[in-house]
Parts: C-alpha cells; structure tokens; sequence
C-alpha cells in the first residue's frame, strides 16, 4: 500500500511537470518531455515509490503484545504502534518523516509548480489563460482530494482518532475513484453525455 501510495507521489510530480513543460516551454513540449524522459518519469516514480516503503519494515521487527486486532481496514502505522509492548515515541516521529514529510514536500512542490503556472499564465489572453486553467484544475483538484486527508493522518503525532478510517478510506479509495471522472470531465464527449444524462 505504501509503495503504491509513494508511487502515486511522484507520478503526480511528473504530471505537474508536463503540464508545466507543455504550458510554460510549448514549443520545447516535444523535445522536454520525449519517449525517453516519460520512461525516466515512470522508473523514477517506482523507484521513488521504494521510500515510503521503508518504514513497515522497521515496524515488523517491534515487539507485540496484548490484543492483536487493529480497528483500521488495511494495516496503517498508527493502529500497529499501538498494540507495541514498548515506547514507540521515536518510531512514531519516523512515521511522520517518511509518510507524513514526503507527502507535506510532495504538496508543497505540486503547488508550486501550480503557483508558477498560474503566474506564466497571467499575462496571456484569456483563451489561453482559460486552456491552461483547464488543463491544470483537474490535476490541482485531484492533489487537493489526495493530500489534504493523507496530511491530516500523517502530519500530527503518533495517536488515532476516530476520523482516521473516514479520512484513510478517502485517499486510499475514494479519491482515487473519482480520478477517471475528474479527468475526463475536460473530454467533450464526457460534458455533453453530462448534459444529455
């Protein structure tokens, strides 16, 4: 899950940066972002993917005792330090550098990259403006559905609550359903079956 989850990470990277390529640099758009840079995307996102990763395995080697069933439907890092015989304080601290930190730098990056197209946009006529703002919407809301729950469960200290299922099962399934319907909203095929439907 959590190789899964990085890889998601960088992908979302890589799509900022073609839009960035294909809004700010278009007439570079063919020679940046070649057959050969798309695969580099790919295999550095699966490799980046290896980071988040990490920290379950520190988890495996924790002593367990007492009650061996854990309220979340996948195994999450904060219900596993729970049931730990031992002080998981700095554990904890790790779980917020690798799941919560990486996320919070990924967000930061991704808006940024946001930023400084909205700022190249800024002096174009408004039918260009209007194109670039509706290339670039479905990936910003896309980041905003992904990452505003996954830093509300991973940027705070190393304690459940009662909100972390609700807001676990929103990146880990439904953002990720609503993907192919944020994306395809931008097909005309897709707005005037809406407007049928």
């Amino acid at each position: 899950m959590r190789f899964f989850r990085g890889i998601k990470f960088f992908i979302l990277i890589g799509m900022a940066f073609d839009r960035f390529v294909a809004i700010c640099r278009p007439l570079h758009y063919v020679v940046i972002m070649s057959r050969h840079q798309c695969d580099l995307l790919i295999v550095a996102s699966c490799a980046g993917g290896f980071l988040p990763s990490f920290s379950p395995f520190i988890l495996a080697i924790l002593l367990y005792c007492g009650p061996n069933e854990i309220d979340p439907y996948f195994c999450d890092a904060y219900p596993l330090l729970k049931l730990a015989c031992m002080d998981t304080s700095k554990i904890g601290l790790l779980v917020i550098a690798n799941s919560g930190l990486m996320g919070l730098v990924t967000f930061v990056v991704l808006l940024i990259s946001c930023a400084v197209i909205l700022y190249t946009v800024k002096s174009c006529f408004a039918e260009s403006r209007h194109k670039a703002l509706s290339t670039c919407s479905p990936h910003i809301t896309v980041v905003v559905l992904f990452f505003a729950p996954l830093l509300f469960v991973y940027i705070r200290p190393a304690t459940t609550f009662l909100e972390d299922k609700m807001f676990t099962l929103f990146y880990t399934i439904i953002a990720p359903m609503l993907n192919p319907l944020i994306y395809t909203l931008r097909n005309m095929e897709m707005k005037n079956a809406i407007k049928k439907f």
